[in-house]
């Protein structure tokens, strides 16, 4: 009975325990649903207490404090990142501007950290973190930033851009040029294995890139192959190269010169092959190198035959391998030698880079300059075909250089003179001397870096060295038919021009007194007889009396002419040329208190209002100035008169569609099969570009697949509907355009039209100007057909300019 009670009771118990928790759970379920009601009012409430709170910090420019109120407002409720996201982003790179100013690199990096947990896919704060990571040193972690905010966003151009500029910086297009060089590669390929069936089997590849040369070496039966890089970036790729063909290389990251036989090599090698040669032939340190391996790492015989004979200067070099000043050695070079070949040229292009042009000369009333010494950078590269030139005698071989020839390697390290004479074919100015080179792998294989008679696509530029002023003494550069021309060229380690000299040259008397200006500054004022622009007056834009004038062009040519001729006031960004402005303030009488020099940040902080803002919208490379409208958009708020304008006003972009094998293999290596087969390509893709710059459209070969097209217009002058001033916004757009013949698209050439006046227009693509253009370079090309129509996207975002084909 006792049980069944206890049966009952607990029955019973039960029963009231199902009882109450109907009741609990009841008590319970009110209980939650208070709870929930008063945490999402708290969470409101805390929510509008952190927004109020890191506006009010943003406001009075407590960074963070702004920061950590945004981040618990972002963690509280992820739904208002749209109305806060622009202020957001601003506080956070305030923030980390001043911890990295105050060097704490560990703070900034837990900012990125704190706001990319509660925005994990923004593009830009990933690329913010990019940014701050390049700056900081992270090259390659910032890289991978950037490509994370590329792929969140295809469209973000920043990050595409930051992307194109470290690959660049990491590989050089070079490489992808001349790995694209099927007959470069087969000729090397011919003469080592010649080499190495000849005897020459234990071989070291020298600046190794990517390896191509090694294997070429490992493919002829080469008994041992070492290979050194010493760049971090491409050793990578070598590394990568050699694993991913299977190949019996030892690597080693350093430069040859720091390789030691018994240490790194377990003994000396009989073959080098390397390719250590720039357009000047030496200017890579390729004589110092190879000076070094014959001393330490090529096996050597101790019997000498005869010193090795003067060069001699002629006209022409036979095509051949002088054997005549060798050691007996057991050992040899790949290439075997050289010859290098130099003709005096006229070129409109070239005399401006170093010379300034009459009409500059005028409207700014300069004279007696003269362009700096070029004593660090003797000399520029160009491909010559790419330019309007013309020969002002036959080329002529100035120096026969054998790289087997210890001997001559060590003279020429000493210092060479020598003294080349031509006789005047055509009449013209003597604007520089354009040098190239024969390259002699074996007596069978040469390769050569002459320029085409027409545009050509081969991997190699030529050295051009400017005949400046000072080498001709002031004298006229003007020579006639018959003429004798006579230059001094020092070869020690690197060529140098030293000396020019014309019949009938009288020097200048004051010659030494003259004004020298840097040269980049010399191309960019010369940049202004672009449209006649330097003959521009801001009164033809607006007609103000006694105007106050903004100028962050590089040099403000524009502001100088007004001052020198109204009564003006002007602010000019203070940059690498302010020592040139004040020279000309000074030679024009300008008083010190109508020109002021100032940062970016002065020109924020100030409180002045402005009748002009002026800006260089375009660099020479092609591109949009960095941060151009962001700045314009700035300054024209804080610092422009409601009824002040921004000169230029416009800007047009203009594009055509293009199929061009040279921009591809400018882009990436386009197969295998132009490498020999070796699996290379998807590993250096990986530095592939889209966006190029310094392109020369006049002169490119390429098919216009398209005519040229307006694309769209910038208004610098952007103003509402209600005629008030308003920011920029990002584009995003698409544009039809017809198919004018059937190809491949493989890129879009662009360039602009600024415009500063209705009579006063710069087109960037004029052949005969200074600017060159820039293209898109699409990831996949389009076979297209006449009459096919094309929608194209572009944005414009951070004045960065992005354009692609979405379909047809």
């Amino acid at each position: 009975m006792r049980t069944g009670k206890i049966l009952q009771l607990s029955g019973n118990t039960l029963e009231v325990k199902k009882k109450r928790g109907k009741i609990y759970e009841n008590k319970n379920k009110v209980t939650m649903e208070s709870s929930t009601e008063d945490w999402n009012q708290g969470r409101q409430l805390l929510l509008q207490r952190c927004k109020s709170r890191a506006l009010s910090c943003l406001n009075e420019r407590e960074y963070s404090r702004a920061f950590a109120h945004f981040i618990v407002a972002l963690t509280v409720e992820p739904s208002v990142k749209g109305e806060l996201l622009n202020a957001f982003l601003f506080t956070l790179e305030k923030l980390s501007e001043k911890l990295e100013k105050e060097k704490q690199v560990n703070e900034v990096l837990m900012c990125y950290e704190q706001a990319l947990d509660v925005l994990p896919h923004d593009s830009h704060v990933l690329h913010g973190l990019g940014t701050t990571l390049f700056r900081l040193g992270y090259v390659e972690c910032a890289l991978s930033y950037f490509l994370k905010s590329y792929k969140a966003n295809p469209f973000f151009t920043p990050s595409l851009y930051c992307m194109e500029n470290l690959k660049n910086a990491l590989v050089e297009r070079w490489h992808f040029v001349m790995l694209n060089d099927k007959e470069r590669n087969l000729a090397y390929k011919r003469a080592i294995k010649r080499a190495v069936e000849e005897g020459y089997k234990h071989v070291l590849d020298i600046g190794a890139g990517t390896g191509i040369l090694s294997m070429m070496a490992a493919d002829a039966s080469a008994e041992k192959v070492y290979a050194c890089e010493a760049s971090e970036i491409m050793f990578a790729v070598l590394q990568n190269v050699v694993k991913l063909n299977e190949k019996p290389i030892q690597v080693f990251p350093k430069f040859s010169t720091d390789l030691v036989i018994g240490e790194d090599l377990p003994e000396k090698v009989s073959l080098i092959v390397t390719e250590i040669f720039d357009a000047g032939l030496f200017g890579e340190n390729s004589l110092e190198t190879l000076d070094h391996a014959w001393e330490h790492l090529l096996e050597k015989d101790t019997e000498d035959l005869s010193p090795s004979e003067e060069n001699d200067i002629s006209p022409s070099c036979p095509n051949h391998v002088d054997k005549s000043n060798l050691n007996v050695c057991r050992s040899k070079v790949i290439p075997y030698s050289a010859d290098v070949y130099v003709v005096p040229v006229e070129s409109e292009q070239l005399h401006k880079a170093f010379r300034l042009d009459n009409k500059i000369t005028q409207a700014l009333d300069i004279k007696d300059v003269i362009p700096q010494y070029l004593d660090e950078e003797p000399y520029t590269t160009e491909k010559i075909s790419n330019l309007k030139f013309k020969y002002l005698s036959e080329p002529s071989c100035i120096l026969k250089a054998n790289f087997n020839s210890p001997q001559d390697i060590k003279l020429l390290l000493q210092g060479k003179v020598l003294i080349p004479s031509y006789k005047c074919t055509e009449s013209g100015n003597l604007d520089a001397f354009v040098m190239w080179f024969d390259l002699h792998l074996d007596d069978k294989e040469t390769i050569s870096t002459a320029p085409k008679e027409v545009s050509d696509n081969g991997c190699w530029e030529q050295a051009i060295f400017h005949v400046l002023p000072q080498y001709l003494d002031g004298a006229s550069s003007f020579c006639n038919v018959g003429d004798n021309i006579e230059a001094e060229f020092l070869c020690r380690g690197h060529f140098q021009l030293k000396k020019v000299k014309l019949p009938n040259s009288v020097p200048s008397s004051n010659f030494n007194q003259k004004q020298t200006m840097d040269p980049s500054l010399i191309y960019y004022l010369n940049s202004y007889g672009a449209g006649d622009i330097i003959n521009l007056n801001l009164r033809d834009i607006s007609p103000v009396d006694n105007a106050s004038i903004l100028d962050i062009s590089t040099f403000p040519c524009l502001s100088l002419k007004s001052l020198k001729d109204t009564s003006s006031v002007a602010s000019v960004l203070r940059t690498q040329y302010q020592s040139e402005i004040e020279q000309l303030r000074d030679m024009y009488g300008i008083s010190y208190d109508r020109l002021s020099f100032k940062s970016y940040e002065d020109f924020c902080n100030s409180k002045m209002q402005c009748d002009f803002l002026i800006v260089d919208p375009v660099e020479m490379c092609g591109l949009l100035k960095k941060n151009l409208l962001e700045d314009v958009t700035v300054l024209r708020m804080q610092c422009l008169k409601e009824t002040g304008l921004v000169v230029p006003g416009q800007i047009e972009i203009h594009a055509v569609l293009v199929e061009s094998e040279t921009l591809k293999e400018h882009s990436k290596l386009i197969s295998d099969e132009r490498v020999d087969d070796f699996k290379i390509s998807q590993i250096m893709n990986a530095y592939k570009c889209q966006i190029h710059q310094d392109i020369q459209y006049s002169s490119l070969l390429h098919q216009k697949i398209t005519e040229p097209f307006k694309l769209c217009t910038i208004d610098l002058n952007n103003t509402s509907e209600t005629g008030i001033k308003s920011f920029f916004k990002d584009a995003f757009k698409t544009a039809e355009v017809e198919v004018a013949t059937n190809g491949k698209v493989t890129a879009v050439i662009y360039w602009f039209a600024i415009k500063y006046h209705s009579s006063y227009t710069v087109n960037t693509s004029d052949p005969g100007g200074l600017w060159k253009q820039a293209a898109c370079v699409l990831d996949e090309e389009v076979q297209v057909q006449k009459g096919d129509k094309l929608c194209l996207q572009y944005s414009l975002k951070n004045s960065c300019f992005q354009i692609g084909v979405a379909s047809h």
